[in-house]
């Protein structure tokens, strides 16, 4: 190998270990920069006090998806906690409305927590369905510290990726389900706003990194694109295509963006195309993940800021 050859692939190798510290540092969720103590929620309830767990969703207002995704992980998650009572907020005003139209009411997270507070309830546990660190957790973590005072304890579960092990046990899941032919299977995302997009990255990393070499992700408006996507098939010489929403529910965008939409373009440019409108909310696998996060989020509290400042005080 001469000087310069060796010269480019080692500069390739520092890059690719540069880009996935970047992906790392991105995607590390908020929850896991702090410190917990083990301390469970509902283990000191004291006479007059009531607990609730909480499950949150974007919400959907295609009802066939909603059986099998949010009524699926509402039912697991209650069974959780059989201890305590259940209630449920969906975050999508917009569907909220739709539903109300249609006679069902719909609680969003900040009127939810206002009735709860009013019903006498001291204890609350929130899990969300949601599957990434993005604009959706934060609004909601924003919606939680504001009604805080409001009760004993509130807590919040993490979303579906929060770590490097739910990566590759949500990867499993998916691949266990969907199995691993010669095809090329798509992981189609949503999107969330700023580096927390990163995570979609880091997802197509983790599958590259496990030797899932027939699998990719795209996103509908975010990283990888959807060009990013063909080229990276192009490159595989690979003809059909599977696409697979890796969202919660299969509604509004597995139904129009992905089986129509793309698939007619990924047609165009040449590809044999299969859509698959199952979604993340119907895999046993995938909700294993969400139940060990509201497991977690009951048995630790988070350390708050003055008591880090506390412990790092000299004695």
């Amino acid at each position: 190998m001469n000087f310069y050859n060796h010269k480019n692939q080692r500069n390739n190798t520092m890059l690719r270990i540069l880009s996935s510290i970047l992906v790392l540092l991105f995607v590390c969720p908020m929850s896991a920069q702090t410190e917990r103590i083990e301390q469970d929620i509902f283990e000191n309830l004291r006479e007059g006090d009531k607990a609730v767990v909480v499950a949150v969703h974007f919400g959907t207002s295609h009802s066939d998806t909603r059986r099998n995704t949010i009524d699926k992980f509402n039912d697991r998650l209650h069974r959780e906690f059989p201890e305590c009572d259940f209630r449920e907020a969906w975050t999508s005003r917009i569907i909220v409305r739709k539903m109300a139209q249609q006679g069902e009411r719909i609680l969003v997270p900040s009127e939810l927590f206002r009735e709860l507070q009013r019903e006498g309830y001291t204890h609350v546990l929130v899990q969300s369905s949601n599957i990434i660190e993005g604009t959706e957790m934060e609004n909601l973590r924003a919606e939680i510290d504001a009604v805080r005072k409001d009760f004993k304890a509130i807590r919040l579960g993490d979303p579906l990726l929060s770590s490097s092990e739910d990566y590759e046990k949500a990867i499993l899941a998916v691949a266990a389900f969907y199995g691993n032919e010669k095809t090329a299977n798509v992981l189609v995302c949503h999107d969330t706003q700023g580096n927390r997009n990163a995570s979609y990255t880091m997802l197509d990393y983790v599958l590259r990194d496990k030797e899932y070499t027939n699998w990719f992700v795209g996103t509908i408006e975010g990283y990888p694109s959807y060009d990013n996507l063909v080229k990276n098939m192009k490159r595989s010489k690979m003809k059909k295509v599977n696409l697979i929403p890796f969202m919660f529910v299969a509604g509004d965008h597995a139904k129009n963006d992905i089986a129509l939409e793309w698939k007619e373009n990924l047609h165009k440019a040449g590809f044999k195309v299969n859509v698959t409108l199952h979604s993340l909310g119907e895999l046993d696998g995938i909700l294993d993940i969400f139940m060990h996060h509201a497991r977690e989020a009951k048995k630790y509290r988070i350390y708050s800021p003055r008591e880090k400042k506390m412990q790092m005080r000299p004695l």
